[in-house]
C-alpha cells in the first residue's frame, strides 16, 4: 500500500515542534538542548552536538554522519514497519486514513510462504556476527533460522504480507555448493527485501544481495533493500514499479564483478538516469603486512573497512551520466599532434594532415584506374608496420589477388624477380623466401573478409564489431559502397545509404577505430579533372559526414606529353598521380594537391626516395645501396631526379 506523501506531509505539519519531542522519545535520547533543538548523534560516536532538529522539514540531520532522520525513521527505528509508522503517524495527528486489510490476498490461488517458526537464531546470530551484521540489525529486518541453522530471508510486501521467503546455508558456502533457494511448495514474486520498512520521502539504495542490505542498515543507512534473485533477473523493477516511483532519488550498489557492472549500466536506464546514483566499491583493501584483498561487495566494505566507510561510500553516491551528454569542463582539450592514429607513409600528407585518426570516418574516390588499390593496400601496409591490425572488405578483387598486391607493396622492389613468360612479356614477382617470411610477420594481424559471405549491411556490421573485439583490428577498409548490399529500392536509396554512413561514423567513434571507405565518383567526372565535393556517386551526405575525403587522379598520355589547347600551353607532367584533399575536418584544409610517383613494379606511391625505399619490419635485412629497382613507365631517370631533390 502506498500512501500519499502529501497526506504524511500535513501529518507532521499538524504535529509541529512535537515530531522532535516524538523522534528523540523512539530514538531513546534522554539527554538533548530541548531550547536549541539538538543532541549528541545517537548513530555515531562524537563529543559536540551536531543532531540538529529543522523545524522547516520537521526531522534532524546530524552534521557529522550526514544521517537524516523523520518520525517516520524513529518509529521504524523502534521496530515499526513502513506501514505501522504512518499509521502511527497519522493517529497521533488525528488524521482519519482508511488502511484497509494488511494482508489481502491480491494474487489469486497464491502459494503463500509461510513463517517459519523461530525460537533460537544461535547460527544466524554467530554467522553474520563474523560478517559485521550485529543481533540488532538481523532482528530489525525478520531474519531468522530453519530447523537446520540455515539463514531465512523474508520478503514483505507494502502491506506486511510475505510473499517471497529465500533461505541461504549459515556459514561460508564452498565452490559447488547450492547457494540459495527459495521455500519449498510456495510462490515466489519477485519483490525486494525489506521494502516494507523503506521511507519513501528519503533515497533509497538498492543492493544486489541480502548481506549488502543488511550492511548498510548496520551502517546506519536503514532506507536499503535488495534485489531478490540475482542480478541477471530483473523482474522485482515491473513488480515494483509503483513503489520504485515514489522516489526522488535511487542509489545502486552492485557486485564488484563483470556481472555486476553489467547489471549497473542495464538497471539505471530502467529506473532512471536522472535520479539514480552510483555507489562505487574500492577494488581492494590494503592490510598492514601490504597484502590486498580483493574487494567484491558492500558486505566486504563492511568487513574490512568497517561502518565509517560504507557510509561514506554512500554519501557520496555519483550521479549517473546521461549517456548522450558530456560536460564542458570533462572534454579532454586534445593537440593533434598527439592524437593517436595511422601514419600514411607519405612524408608531405603526414606532415599537414598529421595521421588517419582513430574515431574517424575517411573516404576515397577517384575514377577507375587511379591507383586506389593501391592507394588502400598502401594505407595496410603502413598500418601493419605500426602494429595496427586490418580488417578489409573487397568486392573488386578476390582475396588471393588482395594478397598478392600487398606482397608487392610489402616486398618492395629488392624482393622482387624478373621473369619473362612463354608470349614474351615479362612479369614481377615476389620471391618465395619473401613470401613465407611475410606470411608468418604478419600472421594474425590483417583479416579479409571471404568472397563467399553475403555482402549485406548487417553481415559486415557483425563482422566488423567481431573483429575489433576479438582480433583488436583499428583499420577498416571498405572497397568499395558499391558493392555491399544495402537493401531497400532505388526510392531510398540515399536515405538507406545515409544510414549505413551514420553507422561507420558511430562505429569508429564508439571503437575508437579508422575506417576507409572507397566511393566511385559519378560517370560525369572528367578524366583531367580531381575529384571535387559533390562529384562522388550516390547521396552528398557521403562527403558531408566525412571527417576526411581524398581524391585520386591519375596522369593521362596526353597530359605526360604536353599539349597546347588554344593559346596555352601545358608543359609535360614528370608525376603519375594526384592526390588531392577533398575535404578535412580536423585541419580545415582542403583542395590540397600532392603529386606522386608510382611503381608498376611494386605498386607504390612514392615522392622522395625514403618512400620509394621503403623497408617493412618483416625484413630484416641490412642494405647498403638505396633500392634502384626499375620502373614500368618511360620516364627518364632525370625525372626521378627532380621529384627526389625538389
Amino acid at each position: 500500500m502506498l500512501i500519499d506523501k502529501q497526506l504524511i506531509q500535513q501529518a507532521k505539519e499538524k504535529l509541529g515542534d512535537d515530531n522532535f519531542t516524538y523522534i528523540m522519545e523512539y530514538l531513546g535520547v534522554e539527554d538533548y538542548d530541548n531550547k536549541n533543538k539538538r543532541c549528541v548523534c545517537p548513530f555515531h560516536s562524537e563529543n559536540t552536538a551536531s543532531f540538529v532538529y529543522n523545524p522547516k522539514s520537521y526531522s534532524f540531520h546530524c552534521f557529522g554522519c550526514q544521517k537524516n532522520v523523520d518520525i517516520i525513521d524513529g518509529l521504524m527505528y523502534k521496530g515499526f514497519t513502513y506501514i505501522e509508522a504512518v499509521q502511527k503517524l497519522f493517529e497521533l495527528a488525528d488524521i482519519k486514513y482508511s488502511f484497509g486489510e494488511h494482508k489481502i490476498k491480491s494474487k489469486y490461488q497464491y502459494r503463500y510462504p509461510k513463517e517459519v517458526e523461530c525460537t533460537n537464531k544461535d547460527k544466524v546470530y554467530e554467522y553474520w556476527n563474523r560478517r559485521g551484521i550485529s543481533q540488532k540489525t538481523l532482528d530489525r529486518v525478520d531474519v531468522r533460522e530453519d530447523q537446520y541453522g540455515n539463514t531465512v530471508f523474508n520478503y514483505y510486501d507494502l502491506n506486511d504480507v510475505l510473499l517471497l521467503a529465500k533461505y541461504r546455508p549459515s556459514k561460508k558456502i564452498n565452490k559447488g555448493e547450492v547457494k540459495c533457494w527459495c521455500q519449498k511448495d510456495a510462490d515466489t514474486t519477485p519483490i525486494l527485501f525489506n521494502m516494507n520498512r523503506i521511507n519513501t520521502s528519503k533515497p533509497l539504495l538498492i543492493t544486489s544481495g541480502e548481506g549488502d542490505c543488511l550492511s548498510a542498515i548496520e551502517a546506519g543507512y536503514l532506507n536499503s533493500v535488495s534485489i531478490p534473485l540475482g542480478d541477471g533477473n530483473t523482474q522485482w523493477v515491473q513488480e515494483c514499479w509503483d513503489f520504485l516511483e515514489e522516489f526522488d532519488q535511487i542509489y545502486i550498489c552492485t557486485d564488484n564483478d563483470e556481472s555486476g557492472i553489467k547489471f549497473q549500466k542495464d538497471i539505471i536506464y530502467r529506473l532512471g538516469s536522472w535520479r539514480t546514483k552510483i555507489i562505487e566499491v574500492p577494488e581492494f583493501y590494503k592490510k598492514s603486512d601490504g597484502i590486498k584483498v580483493r574487494i567484491k561487495d558492500l558486505n566486504e566494505v563492511l568487513y574490512w573497512f568497517g561502518k565509517e566507510k560504507v557510509l561514506e561510500l554512500i554519501n557520496n553516491a555519483k550521479d549517473t551520466p546521461i549517456p548522450s551528454l558530456v560536460n564542458f569542463s570533462d572534454v579532454n582539450d586534445i593537440d593533434l599532434q598527439n592524437m593517436d592514429g595511422i601514419e600514411m607513409g607519405f612524408t608531405d600528407i603526414d606532415k599537414d594532415l598529421y595521421k588517419l585518426f582513430f574515431g574517424s570516418f575517411n573516404v576515397v574516390s577517384g575514377i577507375p584506374g587511379s591507383g586506389k588499390t593501391s592507394f588502400l593496400y598502401g594505407l595496410c601496409a603502413n598500418a601493419l608496420d605500426q602494429n595496427i591490425n586490418n580488417w578489409v572488405f573487397s568486392r573488386e578483387l578476390p582475396t588471393w589477388m588482395s594478397k598478392s598486391w600487398l606482397f608487392h607493396i610489402i616486398g618492395g622492389g629488392r624482393n622482387h624477380t624478373k621473369t619473362t613468360g612463354k608470349d614474351g612479356r615479362v612479369y614481377y614477382n615476389v620471391s618465395k623466401e619473401a613470401k613465407s617470411l611475410m606470411n608468418k610477420h604478419y600472421d594474425n594481424k590483417l583479416f579479409f573478409y571471404r568472397d563467399d559471405y553475403p555482402n549485406d549491411v548487417e553481415s559486415l556490421k557483425e563482422s566488423m564489431e567481431s573483429a575489433f573485439r576479438k582480433y583488436n583490428c583499428r583499420l577498416f577498409i571498405l572497397d568499395n559502397l558499391m558493392m555491399v548490399e544495402l537493401g531497400g529500392n532505388n526510392e531510398d536509396k540515399n536515405e538507406i545509404q545515409t544510414k549505413f554512413i551514420n553507422w561507420l561514423i558511430q562505429f569508429s567513434i564508439k571503437f575508437q577505430v579508422c575506417t576507409v571507405l572507397c566511393c566511385h565518383p559519378n560517370k560525369t567526372q572528367e578524366y583531367t579533372q580531381s575529384v571535387g565535393m559533390y562529384q562522388i556517386a550516390g547521396t552528398s551526405n557521403i562527403i558531408n559526414l566525412a571527417h576526411r575525403a581524398f581524391g585520386l587522379r591519375r596522369i593521362t598520355k596526353k597530359e605526360k606529353e604536353g599539349y597546347t589547347e588554344g593559346k596555352a600551353v601545358h608543359a609535360p607532367v614528370k608525376h603519375d598521380v594526384v592526390i588531392n584533399i577533398i575535404k578535412d575536418r580536423f585541419t580545415g584544409k582542403s583542395s590540397n594537391e600532392y603529386n606522386f610517383l608510382y611503381n608498376g613494379v611494386d605498386r607504390r606511391f612514392y615522392s622522395n626516395q625514403a618512400e620509394y625505399d621503403k623497408k617493412y619490419s618483416w625484413d630484416t635485412k641490412n642494405y647498403t645501396e638505396p633500392n634502384i629497382a626499375e620502373r614500368l613507365y618511360d620516364e627518364t631517370n632525370e625525372v626521378f631526379g627532380e621529384i627526389k631533390n625538389g
